[in-house]
């Protein structure tokens, strides 16, 4: 089945109150990769929650080639157009190229293409060239390979279509796991029983200390994506300060608790980026984004970083900044060492 390997990795992103409606999804997926139906008309002919369809699709066209899960060609190419500029191997004027004029590419109209877009000859026969080696009308049946990954995460973080961000932890429900079933001739053998007992033992440990460990890493988790909202809205320069004791007072737990929830802990965000979970902690990360922003705009003093901070309402020392300057590998005056 060519989408097995895909709907193994959907499972992974999608939000686990909709994983059964994964597989209802996936049906409706052409050889072209495309949706056969609008996810609406997929809801209601199956009767499904529309949002639970619509996360079937986020979570296959995250795990899925790009141009996965789109409803027509169109939608398709459109998808691989954004996709080469968001890699910067195209300008954005590609997509308007692409939704507008694909039969000038077919035809080979530059001409065309450069009156009504505004460019020269040279810069459009030169996306002819890229459009015709890069976009494919069918998205492959194998899973993309990831970028920017560098691991298989432990907390998940959805924005819900309100903006609300919610925090999802695997645990034994998560991965489906339970005791297997034994037949009632196997309960009836007293030495398959005594064989029996050890193993199931074992396993309902193993179930447990998987959920003892997805509810302490939830609570965690939970407390600091509310705190950290602002830096899932607008990256660095949105993060508060946070420290795991503040954690802890806040949840009633010990430091050191805090501490090894978060160790080696790794975070996927709304936007499908793994962060560590323990880069969320700390209280210069705003600072230090800000004094790399500053930074890369020329050569900066630390004295006017410090009034540029101030500015900025962080008000830092003039040996601190030069302190976080030095981590971030930044010269004085603003350049960039060399490594």
């Amino acid at each position: 089945m060519p989408f097995d390997t895909l709907e193994s990795a959907a499972a992974c992103e999608i939000r686990s109150d909709c994983r059964e409606v994964l597989p209802v999804v996936i049906a409706h997926l052409t050889r072209r990769g495309l949706l056969d139906a609008e996810p609406d008309e997929i809801a209601a002919a199956h009767g499904i929650a529309p949002q639970a369809v619509a996360e079937a699709v986020r979570a296959i066209k995250a795990a899925g080639p790009v141009g996965v899960a789109e409803t027509s060609v169109i939608d398709l190419l459109l998808a691989q157009a954004r996709a080469l500029v968001t890699a910067g191997e195209a300008e954005p004027w590609i997509v308007p190229l692409v939704r507008d004029h694909l039969e000038a590419v077919a035809a080979g109209n530059t001409a065309t293409v450069a009156g009504v877009l505004r460019l020269s000859q040279q810069d459009v026969e030169a996306a002819f060239r890229l459009v015709r080696a890069k976009l494919r009308p069918v998205a492959a049946v194998e899973v993309a390979e990831r970028t920017g990954s560098s691991g298989i995460p432990d907390v998940f973080v959805y924005r819900t279509r309100s903006g609300v961000l919610e925090v999802e932890v695997p645990d034994s429900e998560w991965f489906g796991l339970r005791l297997a079933e034994v037949t009632p001739a196997v309960r009836a053998d007293a030495e398959a029983v005594a064989w029996l007992g050890g193993h199931e033992r074992a396993a309902r440990e193993l179930l447990r200390q998987l959920d003892i460990r997805g509810s302490v890493l939830r609570r965690v988790a939970t407390y600091i994506v509310d705190r950290q909202a602002g830096y899932f809205a607008r990256g660095p320069a949105g993060h508060v300060p946070l420290t795991r004791t503040d954690v802890a007072v806040e949840l009633g737990l010990h430091p050191s608790t805090v501490s090894r929830c978060v160790a080696g802990k790794l975070l996927r965000d709304p936007d499908g980026q793994i962060v560590a979970l323990a880069d969320l902690l700390g209280g210069a990360v705003a600072i230090k984004a800000r004094i790399a922003e500053l930074a890369a705009a020329g050569r900066v003093s630390d004295a006017r970083l410090c009034r540029a901070l101030a500015d900025s309402g962080h008000i830092v020392a003039r040996r601190t900044v030069a302190k976080y300057r030095a981590e971030l590998g930044i010269a004085a005056g603003g350049l960039r060492r060399r490594t």
